[in-house]
């Protein structure tokens, strides 16, 4: 169903998996990151790509002297919570193993969290691709583990979140969640009864980060013509990091990151937690592209869907 070739991009070698309307390039030399997603024949790559190094982080009090983290662009998978060592310099070779319709994808394990990550790219038809993410606990101790699966696109585009609708009674149903360097007033989003929209913008450097609670996530993200969907189960039971955050989005001049994650779950010794996202990628109509563009520049008062 899908042709596999070699390829390369700014950094280093790749591994091309195509169907006839979608072609994904996973990196070989680094990472490993999906660094370019994009529909055929002449679609442009929606993910960012960071050709000149713009976005890194010294990381030598935890891994070494020279020792850098590039977030190279594309879906990388990343553990949660946050911190110093989760920055980890994936500077190496990464293994692949070809499998039926795609792939899979070991790079070195995680030295200081003792943990072993893979990830699984499989073409379900035409437009559909699932990715799933693991992780192996290498150590001998019961480690708190959450997978976080960022895609980093181009910023530019508009993403669409609907928000939960469900009657919950006594209880609440949605969370909004703001990270500390946000402006509460920034007018590139704005949450209605039904949904989220954030519309990136190349000209604006401020960073801003958003996050919240879905039992059915359904992220859409439009760039130019191209739509580009994450859908993922949530788990009403499970324990999320950043006040129960399952999906978070990131937006400055550069990226604008469409997040998912995994609850935290309490993995034994050699035992694997899995994260699987469902992906679709779409030509955009032509009344979608011109329905976000009005969205862009107007205060949205109903979500787009895509599917």
């Amino acid at each position: 169903m899908i042709k596999y070739s070699e390829g390369k991009c700014f950094a280093g070698r790749t591994l091309v998996m195509s169907s006839k309307k979608v072609e994904i390039q996973v990196t070989l030399d680094v990472g490993p990151r999906i660094i370019s997603l994009r529909y055929l024949p002449d679609g442009k790559n929606i993910f960012y790509e960071d050709v000149n190094d713009l976005i890194n982080k010294d990381v030598s009090a935890s891994y070494g002297e020279g020792e850098m983290w590039h977030v190279y662009g594309g879906t990388r998978m990343w553990l949660s919570p946050e911190n110093e060592t989760t920055y980890v310099p994936d500077n190496d070779l990464v293994k692949y193993e070809k499998i039926k319709n795609g792939a899979i994808f070991v790079p070195k394990k995680w030295p200081i969290h003792n943990v072993q990550t893979k990830m699984k790219i499989e073409f379900v038809d035409e437009e559909k691709i699932n990715v799933e993410m693991s992780a192996t606990n290498l150590s001998n101790n019961i480690l708190p583990l959450c997978i976080w699966s960022l895609s980093v696109c181009k910023s530019g585009g508009m993403l669409v979140v609907p928000l939960s609708r469900e009657d919950t009674g006594y209880l609440p149903n949605r969370n909004i969640v703001h990270w500390p360097y946000n402006d509460i007033l920034d007018g590139r989003y704005a949450i209605t009864n039904e949904a989220i929209f954030l519309a990136s913008n190349p000209q604006n450097k401020r960073a801003l980060k958003l996050g919240t609670f879905l039992p059915n996530i359904i992220a859409q993200y439009m760039y130019e013509d191209t739509v580009y969907i994450k859908e993922v189960m949530g788990d009403k039971k499970g324990h999320y990091p950043d006040f129960s955050c399952n999906f978070e989005t990131y937006t400055n001049d550069l990226i604008h990151e469409v997040e998912t994650l995994s609850p935290i779950s309490l993995v034994k010794p050699l035992d694997t937690i899995t994260h699987v996202e469902k992906w679709t990628v779409k030509k955009a109509k032509k009344s979608w592209v011109e329905n976000t563009k009005k969205l862009q520049l107007a205060a949205p008062q109903s979500p787009v869907i895509y599917l």
